[in-house]
């Protein structure tokens, strides 16, 4: 196998923008692209190779008939790549929602949960986000919020800029706000639960649901997670992230398991098998488990994800 790249499943969102194009030059197929997923397993959104000799074949045959070459052996015995890697745009703020964990999720919507981390690509001046409750928030304070149309009472507003690592585990009452734009690792998941959409209609004028009674049966109102951001890496027992800097040649080991590579900036190449594939701000590459060896190459500041 190879170091792999996908073709981009660009998903239109009420809040997407252009900065996908502007940001990467992707070309982009609306002027309200919200997501990019650049690396999915999922369903809604499957990822198919675009490069080398396995160009046409979905993540999931990969898992079918690559399994272990791919995964390593820590993970073989998974059924789907456990993870999603997404860029999302927002050009208007997004929904307040929550995630729930792996127990309520697999056993009220039948898949994995949904802990996830950002990664700032850009954020205008003065960009926010809704990271989890104000201090003693209770659950009947918060159903007395959402009730009364108060909900802005009760959330946390904070201040981020391009190059925070932020970790937003299950349970975390969230959303992302106008004009910034970030890298989402997370599980492989769809599942999202909608608090408060701004009264926001569809296309056919009708309002976005809203899932109130499985928000409140899984958001985390006992312990709310530090506002504290880092600008190096985050480790959780689903992923890890870490920002590198490549200047000249890092020599890389898989250490028998897959890893990911986002190229935030620069320009450069994975050198592997006497062979090359180049990189470009944008880029995102699967490296297999059974490469062992490789080296990236150029000036390059990217994410490392296992």
């Amino acid at each position: 196998m190879y170091p792999l790249k996908f073709a981009p499943v660009y998903q239109e969102r009420l809040w997407g923008g252009t900065n996908i194009k502007k940001v990467f030059g992707r070309k982009i197929t609306s002027d309200h692209i919200g997501e990019s997923w650049d690396l999915s397993g999922h369903s809604n959104g499957m990822s198919i190779v675009e490069n080398g000799y396995l160009a046409g074949k979905s993540l999931h045959q990969l898992m079918i008939e690559y399994r272990e070459k791919l995964m390593g052996k820590k993970f073989a015995e998974g059924k789907s790549f456990p993870l999603l890697i997404k860029i999302l745009d927002a050009n208007d703020n997004l929904s307040i929602q929550v995630h729930p964990d792996d127990e309520y999720a697999h056993r009220v919507e039948g898949e994995a949960g949904k802990t996830e981390a950002w990664y700032v690509v850009h954020a205008k001046d003065d960009a926010h986000i809704i990271y989890g409750l104000k201090n003693h928030i209770t659950k009947e304070a918060f159903i007395k919020a959402v009730e009364t149309h108060h909900i802005s009472d009760v959330l946390k507003r904070v201040p981020v800029k391009a190059g925070d690592m932020i970790y937003v585990p299950s349970g975390t009452v969230h959303a992302l706000l106008e004009g910034v734009m970030v890298y989402e690792i997370q599980q492989n998941s769809d599942t999202t639960y909608r608090i408060y959409d701004y009264d926001r209609v569809t296309k056919d004028g009708k309002l976005r649901e809203l899932h109130i009674d499985k928000a409140l049966d899984v958001i985390n109102f006992a312990e709310q997670p530090s506002c504290v951001f880092t600008d190096r890496s985050i480790t959780c027992q689903y992923f890890s992230v870490e920002k590198l800097s490549v200047t000249g040649e890092l020599h890389e080991k898989t250490k028998e398991m897959f890893l990911i590579y986002c190229v935030i900036e620069g320009s450069g190449e994975v050198i592997y098998q006497d062979k090359r594939e180049s990189l470009k701000p944008g880029d995102t590459v699967l490296i297999p488990a059974c490469l062992e060896n490789f080296t990236l190459r150029g000036n390059l500041r990217l994410l490392q994800i296992t």
